[in-house]
């Protein structure tokens, strides 16, 4: 039996969350959080992935990152 989930609110969206430990690093993705917006995000993403010292964390609408190919695709040339 497969179980299907509801939303608490409606108009939530997917954050990518990235960071970097040190500022020579570049930014790398650590994980993601769902939301109702960035304000929230940014909350979750602070109390979710705080077990490292970040120097720099950013979240980005998953909806606004574009995929250029995907692992297994061609690249076009």
């Amino acid at each position: 039996m497969q179980r299907e989930y509801q939303r608490v609110h409606q108009h939530v969206k997917v954050y990518e969350v990235f960071a970097r430990k040190a500022r020579p690093e570049p930014l790398r993705q650590i994980g993601s959080v769902v939301a109702p917006d960035a304000d929230l995000a940014a909350a979750y993403a602070r109390a979710t992935y705080d077990e490292e010292r970040w120097v720099e964390m950013k979240i980005v609408p998953k909806e606004a990152i574009t995929t250029l190919w995907a692992p297994g695709e061609e690249v076009a040339e």
